[in-house]
């Protein structure tokens, strides 16, 4: 098994578990405590995870976004069900915004059979995808900026406001780190901010979260729950947020 398929699966036994020990989580992994270890130094490098005497457990909150790789290979077909819901938002003709996420990439595919599509993404994979769909209807825009480490995106500069601005965006189109009753959040503060530029300048906006996402808080706020018109999930939330779904007239797919 590749480190980085053995990385995946560690998050993803954390996620359950959220405390473990060395033994048990070598035996589920069939590799040695000598490979286990050094998986874990490079995922407490990431501020991922916090190794303890014996064992280790999960960083729920961490500035530090986690890699590309995990985040495209968690909850792929929930990711996929989502995307599909959201291609009925998009229209011939529309200027759209697709954020940097794994979860939005999904959505990329789906926009074959869309005209006169404009998109705008901070996006790299997101970006490359478009390119080698090689149809010529849609016109794609990528953001200038720092390249963030470790996330497939680009960050902003004063340049990326001034560009942000040439667009008349009608669906900026995003995921998230997490989000609660409070709120949708961001590991990083760069991101966070040019979310919040898109969608000061988009006309519409709406959140693609698969259950995973909600009741889980992080540092930096990108914007209130009804800041978005509708939010795609996977399967129906619980009753507080339908509550304020309904509160804020917020349409919830899932």
């Amino acid at each position: 098994m590749l480190q980085e398929e053995r990385l995946t699966q560690i998050l993803n036994i954390l996620k359950k578990r959220k405390k473990i020990s060395n033994e048990e989580l070598a035996e589920m992994l069939f590799c040695s405590i000598s490979t286990l270890r050094r998986d874990l130094i490079k995922l407490e490098s990431q501020q991922l995870i916090r190794r303890v005497h014996g064992g280790v457990i999960l960083n729920l909150a961490t500035t530090s976004e986690p890699s590309f790789y995990y985040r495209e290979t968690n909850f792929i077909k929930e990711k996929k069900e989502i995307c599909e819901m959201a291609r009925d938002f998009i229209g011939d003709g529309m200027c759209i915004f697709l954020d940097s996420s794994s979860t939005v990439q999904q959505l990329v595919p789906l926009l074959k059979n869309v005209s006169n599509l404009v998109v705008l993404t901070n996006g790299i994979k997101v970006a490359l995808n478009i390119s080698d769909m090689n149809d010529e209807s849609i016109k794609a825009f990528m953001l200038g900026g720092q390249i963030k480490k470790n996330s497939s995106s680009i960050v902003g500069t004063d340049f990326t406001s001034f560009f942000i601005n040439q667009f008349n965006i009608d669906l900026a189109i995003f995921s998230c780190r997490g989000m609660d009753v409070n709120g949708v959040y961001e590991s990083s503060l760069s991101q966070a901010r040019i979310k919040q530029q898109v969608i000061d300048k988009a006309n519409n906006s709406i959140l693609l979260a698969d259950e995973s996402k909600f009741d889980a808080t992080h540092f930096f706020k990108v914007a209130n729950l009804n800041t978005y018109s509708s939010i795609l999930t996977n399967k129906k939330p619980e009753k507080e947020y339908i509550k304020l779904f309904n509160k804020y007239d917020i349409d919830c797919l899932y």
